[in-house]
Formats: structure tokens, sequence, C-alpha cells
């Protein structure tokens, strides 16, 4: 996918349109810091935008491989335009990350909402549970997010992180996190 040439069409759709979305996944987390190889686009968009979404791609090329209450996926036969994955809000967890989620420059003159370091987290903690074979990298990815916030001397908002690792029954792992988290920003 370019990045570059494809994003900011997509951002600038969306927004003539009004939607509610995101950028999640390997980009967000790039955008928040985080350098992390990805080759799709993650988002995270509000439920009931989905059929203006599926219109907005199908008009840039794209076309929908797969749709669930959840989640859609889509692809084009043209390769620079690459894979998108986009993630249904209509929880109250999803509707806080919207609601979170701060414009980040993109390029020159393109910004684009990105979800907060604590979302990706608890997003990257819902994947470790839903796909077991991914547990390992995305904990390396909380890793990464939690050290770099703490080098940057980025505060978390620790509350939050908790909920996410209740929903998920991993509440012992919240000190571990915050001794993390500690130890980098005091070093």
């Amino acid at each position: 996918m370019n990045f570059t040439e494809t994003l900011p069409k997509i951002v600038e759709a969306f927004d003539a349109h009004g939607m509610r979305y995101a950028l999640i996944g390997g980009l967000a987390m790039a955008l928040r810091g985080v350098q992390r190889a990805t080759l799709d686009a993650d988002f995270i968009l509000l439920s009931e935008d989905m059929k203006l979404c599926d219109t907005i791609l199908g008009n840039l090329g794209y076309r929908r491989e797969f749709h669930s209450e959840n989640v859609s996926h889509y692809i084009s036969h043209d390769t620079s335009l690459g894979r998108l994955d986009f993630l249904h809000a209509f929880r109250p967890a999803t509707l806080g990350m919207l609601n979170r989620a701060e414009l980040i420059p993109l390029i020159r003159d393109c910004k684009i909402p990105v979800v907060h370091t604590e979302d990706l987290i608890g997003l990257k903690i819902q994947a470790s549970i839903n796909d077991p074979d991914r547990k390992i990298g995305d904990w390396n990815d909380i890793y990464m997010l939690i050290d770099h916030s703490a080098r940057s001397g980025k505060e978390l908002d620790w509350e939050l992180m908790s909920d996410y690792l209740q929903i998920f029954d991993l509440g012992h792992k919240l000190e571990e996190l915050k001794k993390r988290y500690g130890q980098i920003a005091t070093s």
C-alpha cells in the first residue's frame, strides 16, 4: 500500500461526509511514535457509517471482502491501494475510543484522527485474546507502546488500561505494566 497517496484520499472523503473514524493498528502506533512494519491500514469507524464507507471505498477502487457485525475488510486489485480493515464502533469502549481520538499530522496538509495509546493497548489486549497465535506479537507491541510513553514522559491513563485488562480477566497485568513504565521513566 502506498500510504502517503491512499490515506489522504480516504481522509478527505470521510471528512467530506462527516464520518466518525480513527486510525488504529500499526500505522496508529507509528503516528504515536512506535515504528512497526505494517502492510495495511486499520480503522475504527462508527458502525452507522459503514454503509456510507462501503460506497466511498467502492468509488476509490475497493471492494468489501468480508463483513460481520464487528469488522469489515476491503481490498483492491490495485496493489498500491492495499488492504483496509475496519472495526465497527457501537459498544461503549469503542465509542469512547472515537471520542478520545485526536488529529495527528499524516503528511503535509493532511491530519488524521488517531486513537490514544491506551486505546491501542486495549485493542492489542483484545487481539491477543481473540487470536492466541498473535499473543507474543501483540504483547510486544504493548510493551513497545508502554516503553515509548515512559521514555517520552507521556503519562498514561492507568484507570482506562485497568478497565481494558479487567474486560479480559487480565487485571493482574496492570502492576507489571506500571512497574515497566516506572523503571523506564526513571532510567
